[in-house]
């Protein structure tokens, strides 16, 4: 039967488990401002009863004999997790795409008092003054001046793209190489809180540890996890693309999990046999700080081909860091030498849907769009201005009449100097034939231009000399090219459609035309538009797809933040709870001690009547 000595044993048991719990309390109050720490409780249970039989009732009454904390439980939404992991995801997408599509308008500067429009017109402004003073060096000097203001802006505007496209592969290379750091260390905590996990430990701090980095996984790109035996994860991208087996993170077979690595470099062979073939060198793991980790491997890509792999560089790669589908040496490491030849099929490249991965890669593509169209804009500009300065539409038929070509490719152009210190263009047929490669990094003004500002074309029959200087049908005061320059400005022309291979000749043989004066110009393209208002539509579509990434990031912000807040109402440390709860266990610690302090005072009564 029931004595005082079970009794005793019910109020220690009371004890032990009021202890513990204030053990649980003040390791949570500690851990109240521990970033990613989950909110921990103490789970108690009664211990079994035992029975106590009589006469009355052979089946006997049940004691109980006291309680036990059969559990220290983490407080985890698991559904609450995933939502926030996959809008986490989101809004690295959206984040990503915002900063830099706000670096590229900072870039291009518009509308802006020093922008390229403005240049622009300044520049066409400065013919229309030449048209009616064409004999005067300062009008000359204002137009060759304001042509290299032009240029710069533009060479400088195409130099920051490029720029900013090898900050974002940088970017994602810096990517590639802390996921991979990041999969290692879940791999790690894994395997650990398995370890744990078959001693039946509570490894919650090790839990919290793993989700926190599970949750900044979720920013690069989008995951999926699955709960495995002993606590563990697997975890596999949303985006397989393809991938047999494709775990991160895998319980079973640590062995089989897959890691990603850079392309950092693709280059053309130059193999006159294969004009499409290309070296790629990658880098195992995203690790560039050593050189045993590059291996480089031939490919052949089309123009498309080549595109993705230039804006995406992410490889699906084996554990070690070794390309899926490219081929390996006995011991399974990638053969470095020599370079292995791989069909693009094989490769495996890592396009996630979601993540600051997928927003830095898709963003390249909006860098290499409006490079584009600056390119577009700059070699409209070029073709038109020297078909009206030469009169010529295919400037290899008549070479003569481009002796001195206004904008030139700065890429193939080369001077020597003459007498008197003023630079003289050598190579005009190797000039002319690379016009149709100018673009807005390389177009510039003629030197032997800039040098000597009379060179300039201004005159009606000029198109018929090599220099303006040998023309003797037009007067000094004859400015009526230059007019016609200037009135290029409202000209609608096909620039929207002009290639990376478009000549003078497919720009201007539609439209060729000749105006009152004498001059051959262009007609309006029924569908063209104005430079300028290229330029215009280019900014405006820019700032309307900034515009809406801004409240993407907006909405996406306000939509984590609530999650977030959902997050810590079920599983952060609230100090004001805690402090309630500890009162609560020193209560009911201080009452099972009362109870010993009593059964002592009983026992010395037993005891006393026993002597």
């Amino acid at each position: 039967m029931a004595g005082l000595m079970s009794i005793f044993g019910t109020a220690t048991s009371g004890l032990d488990a009021q202890q513990e719990a204030l053990n649980v309390t003040s390791h949570n109050i500690a851990n109240a401002n521990t970033s990613g720490y989950s909110r921990e409780t103490a789970v108690m249970e009664s211990n079994a009863p035992y029975t106590i039989p009589s006469i009355n009732q052979p089946t006997g009454a049940q004691v109980g004999t006291g309680v036990t904390v059969t559990q220290i439980q983490r407080i985890r939404d698991t559904f609450l997790d995933y939502q926030i992991r996959t809008q986490t995801s989101v809004n690295g997408t959206a984040t990503s795409t915002n900063n830099y599509l706000n670096q590229i308008q900072n870039i291009i500067n518009e509308p802006s008092s020093t922008g390229i429009s403005t240049l622009m017109s300044t520049f066409y402004s400065a013919w229309q003054s030449l048209s009616t003073n064409p004999s005067s060096s300062n009008a000359r000097t204002v137009v060759a001046q304001d042509t290299v203001s032009l240029t710069n802006a533009l060479n400088s505007t195409y130099n920051q793209l490029q720029t900013l496209k090898t900050d974002a592969q940088t970017d994602v290379c810096n990517q590639v190489f802390q996921m991979n750091s990041n999969l290692n260390q879940i791999d790690d905590i894994n395997q650990q809180i398995m370890a744990s996990s078959i001693s039946g430990a509570e490894p919650n701090d090790l839990l919290d540890k793993r989700d926190s980095l599970v949750d900044k996984l979720s920013s690069t790109f989008n995951l999926s996890t699955s709960n495995q035996n002993l606590n563990g994860i697997s975890l596999t991208p949303v985006d397989t693309t393809g991938v047999a087996n494709a775990n991160l993170i895998d319980t079973n077979d640590s062995s089989s999990e897959k890691r990603f690595s850079y392309i950092s470099d693709i280059v053309s062979a130059n193999n006159p046999s294969d004009p499409n073939q290309y070296t790629l060198t990658y880098y195992k793991n995203g690790d560039e700080s050593n050189p045993s980790n590059k291996v480089q491997i031939s490919v052949d890509l089309t123009s498309d081909e080549l595109n993705q792999v230039q804006n995406n560089r992410v490889l699906w790669s084996d554990k070690n860091g070794n390309a899926l589908g490219t081929p390996l040496d006995s011991n399974g490491n990638a053969i470095t030498s020599p370079i292995q030849t791989v069909a693009f099929s094989s490769l495996k490249l890592f396009t996630p849907s979601e993540g600051t991965l997928q927003g830095t890669m898709s963003v390249q593509n909006d860098i290499d769009t409006y490079t584009g169209e600056l390119n577009n804009l700059a070699k409209g500009l070029a073709l038109t201005v020297n078909y009206v300065l030469s009169g010529v539409a295919d400037p290899s038929v008549t070479p003569n009449n481009d002796a001195v070509p206004f904008f030139v490719n700065s890429d193939t152009a080369q001077y020597t100097t003459n007498s008197s210190g003023q630079s003289q263009l050598n190579n005009l047929s190797s000039t002319l034939a690379a016009e149709p490669d100018i673009n807005a990094g390389n177009i510039t003004i003629n030197k032997q231009i800039l040098d000597n500002v009379m060179e300039i074309k201004t005159e009606t029959h000029d198109d018929q000399y090599t220099h303006e200087s040998l023309n003797t049908q037009d007067g000094s005061g004859d400015g009526n090219r230059a007019l016609a320059v200037a009135q290029l400005e409202n000209k609608l022309v096909d620039v929207q459609n002009i290639t990376a291979t478009s000549t003078r000749s497919d720009l201007i043989s539609a439209v060729a035309t000749t105006d009152s004066n004498g001059i051959e110009t262009v007609n309006n393209d029924k569908n063209g538009m104005t430079l300028e208002n290229y330029l215009k539509d280019t900014v405006d579509t820019l700032a309307v797809q900034t515009q809406k990434s801004t409240n993407d990031v907006t909405n996406q912000a306000t939509l984590l933040n609530g999650l977030n807040q959902s997050k810590q109402s079920e599983s952060g440390v609230s100090i004001d709870e805690e402090m309630s709860n500890m009162i609560q266990f020193q209560h009911a610690y201080q009452a099972n001690a009362k109870v010993i302090s009593t059964l002592s005072n009983l026992l010395d009564v037993v005891i006393g009547l026993v002597q």
